[in-house]
């Protein structure tokens, strides 16, 4: 009797590790790779582009341009609802399938028309096709672009578990999307 009942309760546990295994499995099968950098910079006119910088062996095939669904904090610290405006529903970028690391793309139609309030918060990211890759975030909102140069490219750091913006360099940007690998 102690054999049965102790091979049942082997045969529970080998299950229940092989339905774990497989779970795990899904799960990390399911996120793609980070393999790049987005971030923001503008044009000799002060137009915004997307950069982007990655390590993978292609480009990420478009870039998803959204306003944050979420309610975040605006640097003032006030809560700042980021869709406050009429509805904007976002636009994908395609990426030329030419382009080498780093590249910035156009983005037309940005910043909607009507204006957004400027504590409205945008999030864009790279991702291929196959979602087999994505670059990081930038997050951002309308009046940092001010502090933008051609050659400048704003970014998402996180400092202390908190997302902020920052400026780095075109070859920062560029050494940042190659460290991703």
């Amino acid at each position: 009797m102690a054999t049965r009942t102790t091979l049942a309760r082997t045969r529970r546990i080998v299950a229940t590790l092989a339905a774990a295994l497989l779970v795990l499995t899904a799960l990390t099968a399911c996120t793609p790779a980070i393999e790049g950098v987005t971030g923001l910079t503008v044009d000799a006119d002060g137009r915004p582009l997307a950069a982007l910088a990655w390590c993978a062996d292609k480009p990420p095939d478009v870039i998803v341009l959204a306003a944050e669904s979420a309610v975040s904090p605006a640097p003032d610290g006030a809560p700042a609802p980021s869709a406050n405006w009429p509805s904007w529903p976002g636009r994908d970028y395609d990426v030329p399938r030419d382009v080498t690391s780093p590249t910035t793309v156009q983005l037309p139609g940005f910043p909607p028309d009507p204006a957004p309030d400027r504590r409205a918060a945008f999030r864009m990211y790279g991702v291929a096709d196959n979602s087999s890759f994505t670059t990081h975030a930038v997050t951002f909102r309308l009046p940092e672009l001010a502090g933008l140069r051609p050659g400048s490219v704003l970014i998402t750091a996180v400092v202390n578990n908190d997302e902020v913006p920052k400026y780095v360099s075109l070859d920062e940007f560029a050494r940042l999307g190659s460290d991703e690998c």
